[in-house]
């Protein structure tokens, strides 16, 4: 891989951070978690294929690994939702 790929996602990751930061500073309601949550998993996809370079590993580990990221998410997702909608003052 040559540096003008990791320049590209370096910039890419840039562009995502302050989307980021952009979005954090706009009332979106109940679409901002989903939009932060969206934003981080594709930064979190750039960095592990291109600077862990798990794009040139196997399939087997993918095979492995993607079920059980895909259910920690969205068990990470679900509890932060469920917190959101039950999430009441004190009276």
């Amino acid at each position: 891989m040559n540096y003008r790929t990791y320049l590209w996602v370096w910039l890419g990751l840039i562009l995502l951070t302050g989307t980021t930061v952009s979005v954090a500073g706009r009332e979106l309601g109940g679409w901002a978690v989903l939009i932060a949550l969206i934003i981080a998993g594709t930064k979190s996809g750039l960095i592990l294929n291109y600077f862990m370079h798990l794009k040139s590993e196997r399939l087997l580990i993918f095979k492995v690994i993607i079920p059980l990221v895909i259910a920690v998410f969205l068990v990470f997702i679900l509890l932060t939702f469920s917190d959101v909608a039950f999430r009441g003052g004190m009276k």
